[in-house]
């Protein structure tokens, strides 16, 4: 067979189909749909071709629910049918179920789903109907206190629909299929034969009662008349189903005790909500009152009777007229309830704010209140914590508009709703000009692009925005540089937006940076410049001392050769200090790039550039502990190299002993540098690294003082810290700690 005719059959099908049938493609575009769908959805061909599947659904939930079970069909031919809520082209909202059919390549790899597309509303609605049909009557049969049950004879199974079906089988729903042996177990005492009479009644007359005592889930005996009649025969007359109703008289059996229990409850009730039941006569101007509010009121004894007068006397002379006109009210039948708020002075004096709920319970033939009964509740607190909240709000806006600080205030679509005094005076606005306004018009034209591409969505976004620069533009045209720091706070009820933001300006810090840049570049320049004017007289000096001694040593006496080795020296020294003096100047404006690196490597590297010393010294170094680190390598160096130097030179008579041992914390790293030297006064463990200090004649040890200064800047650089322990002949030990976040924070 050809498949031409298949394929035409199809496309026939598809144009032809009562049913709405919708394509889409892997990525949930609408690759085509048929009439039916069209006429269901109320959109066109062309509205649909290419857009996304979510055009059809009310919300993102029901959008990622279809999906979810799209994906599950496509591990099988086609998914169980569903229903599902779609959004109409005029907004009307439809039931539908939903079949949905995989397609696949010839490789079987999924190119898209088919789906069929079914209005089932009027299904759903009617099922709904029905449902609520079912609560109907079992709500009347709940405010009847009856249970309606229903016998099925031959497979003896009884259906119970009503209050006892809760309360004694435990349905919750209200009703229940079971057994009738379950049915009797229920039963008390000798009710189960009474039980069985009854349907024997049933079978033989075609009706019964009986009396019978239920036992609840409680534990509670529950007494009942059960009444019922056969209603249904077979063709040949046998008795089918049997139907009845079960009334509850428990509480006529417990009328009395059950009315001194409500009076217990309540009285219970009002003292743990600390409320007053009143009750009054409105014909008789007469009232009582009772409760734990009450014992505030000046009463002579409990439940005692007073007059309207005397409760209005009690009252705030400013509400007392209210509370009048509202007891005439209810008295002339104007109103049959009452909600009202009040002063009350209580027995000590003190005003309590009182809020009286209630309504008339009992009316004349002509419609005029007789007695109306309520509860008065204490609000004092209440609304003293509303007036503090109220004083706090109030105090909010006089700091928010009235604080040296630029503070605005913006709702979800970026409009400025309020700012703060300061930020009117610093740019230069009245309020008229900035409120209702975008809060983007205030920048600079680069700010503002940034501000509408960047900032302000992923403030929205993220609900958070930390020191974000931004220029803004005076109302006379100067630019402002300024840090925003801003906060978003959504209402937990509406889910209305506010963002709250504090603009610093950092102006003048700005300047003062880019001077201190220019400075620093000077400096630079002029620290280079410097060491190659006075490197190149030293050089000189250096040259023509050593021609005078080769040339003319012979002919100069002890005195002549001894100043020109005086004279060499000291050229060199200021030769090694000039060059110090640069290195140290350089290490401050070197850029930091940390890197992870091994402690162990480093420390083989400087070996091998010491080893001279170290071989001639005898010197022994041990490293322990871990060793991966993240750290500048450059800056890292300086200060393991410096360190272990000093350790060499400033050795005792023994062989120097250093070891190195490194500690990871949560904060970051620990390097320790112990050797066994001729140590120091601890009285100079902050003076030594400062430049060029010396703590020993300079010609004892070799050096310009500097190395330690050098060390100080390098872990100074990497936001770090250095300590130093030692004591005189007792060795020392210099500790680094060079932090995590900082490290990573100079890489970002």
């Amino acid at each position: 067979m050809s498949i031409r005719p298949i394929t035409a059959a199809l496309e026939s099908l598809f144009e032809t189909s009562p049913d709405a049938v919708i394509v889409t493609g892997a990525n949930r575009e609408v690759l085509d749909i048929n009439p039916a769908f069209v006429k269901l959805m109320g959109y066109s061909r062309e509205e649909l071709i290419g857009r996304s599947v979510e055009t059809f659904y009310p919300d993102k939930a029901a959008f990622d629910q279809i999906w979810k079970v799209r994906d599950e069909a496509s591990s099988r031919f086609i998914s169980k049918p569903y229903i599902q809520s779609y959004a109409r082209k005029d907004g009307r909202e439809i039931i539908c179920e939903t079949v949905g059919l995989p397609l696949r390549d010839e490789n079987g790899r999924i190119t898209g789903f088919m789906a069929i597309v079914r209005d089932v509303t009027r299904e759903q609605i009617h099922q709904r109907v029905t449902s609520e049909a079912d609560r109907i009557y079992l709500d009347a049969l709940e405010s009847s206190r009856e249970t309606a049950w229903r016998l099925n004879i031959a497979a003896g199974e009884i259906e119970v629909a009503g209050p006892l079906a809760r309360s004694v089988f435990g349905a919750a729903d209200g009703k229940l299929t079971m057994s009738l042996e379950k049915w009797k177990s229920r039963l008390t005492g000798d009710s189960q034969q009474f039980c069985d009479a009854l349907i024997a009644d049933i079978l033989a007359s075609g009706e019964g009662r009986a009396d019978l005592v239920f036992q609840s889930l409680d534990g509670s005996e529950v007494f009942v008349i059960d009444t019922g009649r056969l209603i249904r025969r077979d063709a040949s007359g046998n008795p089918l189903i049997a139907a009845g109703l079960l009334t509850d008289v428990s509480q006529h059996k417990a009328l009395e005790f059950r009315h001194a229990e409500t009076g217990t409850y309540l009285s219970a009730a009002l003292e743990a909500a600390d409320l007053g039941a009143w009750r009054f006569d409105l014909v008789n101007n007469v009232c009582r009152l009772s409760g734990p509010l009450a014992r505030h009121v000046r009463l002579r004894t409990p439940n005692e009777e007073f007059t309207g007068a005397y409760w209005c006397s009690l009252l705030h002379r400013e509400d007392v007229g209210n509370v009048i006109r509202k007891t005439i009210d209810m008295a002339e039948g104007r109103t049959n309830e009452v909600n009202v708020a009040y002063r009350l002075k209580d027995k000590n004096g003190d005003w309590r704010w009182i809020r009286s709920i209630g309504g008339v319970t009992r009316y004349s033939e002509d419609g005029r209140g007789l007695v109306a009964n309520g509860i008065i509740k204490d609000e004092t607190e209440t609304i003293r914590l509303h007036e503090r909240l109220e004083a706090e709000r109030n105090r909010f806006e006089t700091i928010f508009r009235n604080t040296p600080a630029m503070l605005h205030q913006i709702d979800s679509n970026g409009i400025v709703t309020d700012v703060s005094a300061y930020w009117l005076s610093h740019m230069g606005y009245t309020r008229d000009e900035v409120i209702g306004r975008p809060s983007v018009e205030f920048l600079t034209e680069e700010s503002r692009i940034y501000a509408m591409n960047h900032a302000l969505p992923d403030f929205m976004l993220n609900g958070r925005a930390k020191d974000v620069a931004l220029q803004y533009r005076k109302k006379n045209g100067e630019v402002v540089d300024g840090l925003m720091n801003a906060y978003l706070e959504t209402h937990p009820e509406t889910g209305e937006r506010v963002g709250y933001g504090v603009v610093t300006d950092v102006t003048q810090l700005r300047k003062a940076y880019r001077d201190l840049e220019r400075s620093n570049r000077e400096l630079d320049r002029f620290a280079t410049i410097a060491s190659h004017d006075l490197q190149e007289p030293l050089r000189k000096i250096t040259a023509f001392a050593g021609m005078l001694r080769n040339r003319y040593a012979g002919q100069m006496d002890a005195d002549g050769v001894r100043c020109l080795e005086f004279l060499a020296d000291a050229a060199s020294r200021m030769q090694k200090l000039i060059d110090d003096l640069l290195e140290y100047s350089q290490l401050e404006i070197r850029p930091v790039k940390p890197e992870r690196l091994s402690l162990r490597s480093l420390i083989e590297e400087i070996e091998a550039r010491l080893s001279t010393r170290i071989s001639q010294t005898e010197s022994r170094i041990t490293v322990t502990g871990e060793d991966e680190i993240f750290a500048d390598r450059f800056l890292l160096t300086q200060i393991l190299q410096n360190l272990l130097s000093n350790a060499i030179k400033y050795r005792s008579l023994q062989a120097p002993e250093i070891s190195i041992k490194m500690e990871s914390t949560t904060e970051g790293w620990s390097i320790s540098v112990t050797d066994n030297g001729i140590g120091f006064d601890p009285k100079f463990a902050t003076q030594i690294f400062e430049p060029f200090r010396r703590l020993h004649p300079r010609g004892e040890y070799e050096g310009a003082g500097i190395g330690l200064a050098v060390v100080r800047q390098a872990v100074d650089r990497q936001n770090g810290r250095i300590s130093v322990d030692t004591r005189p002949q007792g060795g020392s030990t210099f500790t680094v700690f060079l932090p995590h976040i900082a490290a990573r924070k100079q890489v970002a």
